[in-house]
C-alpha cells in the first residue's frame, strides 16, 4: 500500500496525525495524539511492533483474547490497538490524563485489507467504476453539536489511553490492486468526496474542492492505493 496526504489548517484547532508505513507497504497507522504529541508516536509504536510479531509468528501472546468471529489480520490489529490503550492508561495516563490518542491501523495481506480504529480518521473505500462506500466511521464530537450557525472545534469522541477498556471499530474487506481508501478526519463529509468520478479522485484537486466548499473548517485526507 501507498498513502498520500494533506491537512488544512484555520483559525480552527486539529492536530495533524503521525504516519507510519512499513517498508513492504503491508501496514499503515495513523496516530493522532490530543495533548502530548510523544504520546502518538508511544501508541503507534506499539501496534507496529506487535502486528510485525504476529504476521511473522503465529504463536504470538497477548494479553487480550483472540476472536475466533474476526479474521486473523483483524485479530492483529484489534490486538494492537487494545495493547497501545492498555500502554497508555497505565503509564503516560496513570495518576492524570496528560492526553488520550486517536488510532487507525489498517493492514493488508494478500486480496485482504484489515483494520482497527478509535476515533478519527474515518475509512472509506472506492472501489472500481463504483461510488464511495464506508468501511468504519469515526465520529467528531463537535458535529454532534454543532448548529447552523456556529461551528464549534474539532472534539474527538473516542480516544485511547482514558480507560482501562476502549470500544475497537474493526473489520475486513477484500480489494483489487486499483481500489483506493480514503482516510478523512473532519467535522463532516465534503460533498466533494462523494460526487467525483471514480477516474477524478486526485488528492490536489478534492482537497481543493473541499477548501472551497468549507474554508473555515480544517481537516486531514489521506488516500491510500492498493499498489506501490
Amino acid at each position: 500500500m501507498k498513502i498520500q496526504d494533506r491537512s488544512y489548517s484555520t483559525k480552527i484547532f486539529r492536530p495533524k496525525p503521525l504516519i507510519h508505513k512499513e517498508d513492504d507497504g503491508s501496514l499503515i497507522v495513523i496516530a493522532t495524539s490530543w495533548g502530548q504529541p510523544e504520546h502518538a508516536e508511544r501508541a503507534k509504536e506499539e501496534v507496529v511492533k506487535y502486528v510485525t510479531a504476529a504476521k511473522s509468528d503465529v504463536e504470538v501472546t497477548s494479553p487480550f483474547e483472540f476472536l475466533t468471529c474476526l479474521s486473523d489480520e483483524v485479530n492483529y490489529v484489534r490486538t494492537g490497538v487494545l495493547i497501545a490503550n492498555d500502554i497508555l492508561y497505565r503509564g503516560e495516563n496513570r495518576n492524570e490524563y496528560f492526553s488520550g490518542v486517536e488510532l487507525l491501523a489498517v493492514f493488508k495481506r494478500g486480496p485482504q485489507v484489515a483494520w482497527a480504529q478509535v476515533g478519527c480518521p474515518s475509512l472509506f473505500i472506492r472501489r472500481a467504476r463504483q461510488g464511495m462506500q464506508p468501511l468504519s466511521i469515526g465520529q467528531d464530537l463537535s458535529a454532534e453539536m454543532s448548529n447552523a450557525d456556529e461551528t464549534l472545534p474539532p472534539l474527538p469522541s473516542q480516544l485511547l489511553g482514558l480507560d482501562p477498556t476502549c470500544y475497537v471499530q474493526c473489520g475486513h474487506t477484500y480489494v483489487k490492486d486499483e481500489d483506493q481508501l480514503v482516510l478523512l478526519a473532519s467535522t463532516a463529509v465534503s460533498t466533494s468526496l462523494w460526487v467525483q468520478n471514480y477516474e477524478d479522485l486526485q488528492l490536489s484537486s478534492v482537497t481543493q474542492k473541499m477548501i472551497q466548499e468549507n474554508p473555515e473548517s480544517p481537516f486531514w485526507l489521506g488516500l491510500i492505493n492498493m499498489t506501490e
